[in-house]
């Protein structure tokens, strides 16, 4: 009886050729990448989060001169206009330098769209010839008010990412199961054919 059910659990975990199937473990693995992913993402923002910003921006100079949002908005209208990497890097405060907007004399600064429940001040800037909107984001760091560029530690901590996380999540596990299920009822279905087959030789 034994030796009956160990050639039977050889029999599933064998290929044709007689090599393993590890499709459990694949499946698992591949079940656990998404997560593994957002993982390995968490763990890079979090890591460079203490080294992100040079503290030679957040003198008691620049903590005065940048006090207050709107100044910081009026002062990125500037930087929009005439692409002045100098003036974007004291906006943004960053140790490593985003990289400066193009320069375009049509952009005007026009409204605040919202003030989120993150501190994050909406921005709203107007390309006055070609109609063209571009949103960008003010926050209080340091005592003193930064732009924030739109980047992986943005995405992480406005929580946008799960906005698209979430969604292609989603469509791997659903992608995953049903390539499971086919596989399962392909397996079931072969083995009932095999079955079928020895009882007719039988």
């Amino acid at each position: 009886m034994l030796l009956l059910q160990d050639r039977r659990t050889s029999r599933s975990m064998l290929r044709t050729d007689g090599r393993p199937i590890p499709y459990l473990y694949i499946f698992i693995g591949l079940a656990l990448l998404p997560l593994l992913i957002a993982g390995l993402f968490i763990i890079y923002v979090v890591i460079q989060t203490p080294f992100r910003y040079d503290m030679s921006y957040f003198t008691p100079q620049y903590q005065e001169i940048y006090s207050a949002p709107g100044h910081v908005a009026v002062t990125l209208e500037e930087v929009l206009q005439t692409g002045d990497s100098r003036l974007y890097s004291e906006l943004t405060g960053l140790r490593i330098k985003a990289r400066t907007p193009e320069a375009n004399p049509n952009m005007i600064l026009t409204i605040v769209l919202d003030v989120d429940e993150l501190g994050y001040f909406h921005y709203l800037y107007f390309d006055v010839k070609t109609y063209e909107r571009a949103v960008y984001y003010i926050k209080e760091i340091n005592d003193r008010w930064v732009v924030i560029p739109k980047d992986a530690s943005f995405a992480y901590n406005s929580g946008r990412w799960l906005v698209t996380f979430a969604p292609l999540a989603a469509i791997w596990w659903a992608i995953l199961f049903f390539v499971g299920l086919g596989l399962l009822i392909f397996r079931k279905s072969a083995r009932f054919r095999e079955e079928l087959a020895r009882g007719l030789k039988e």
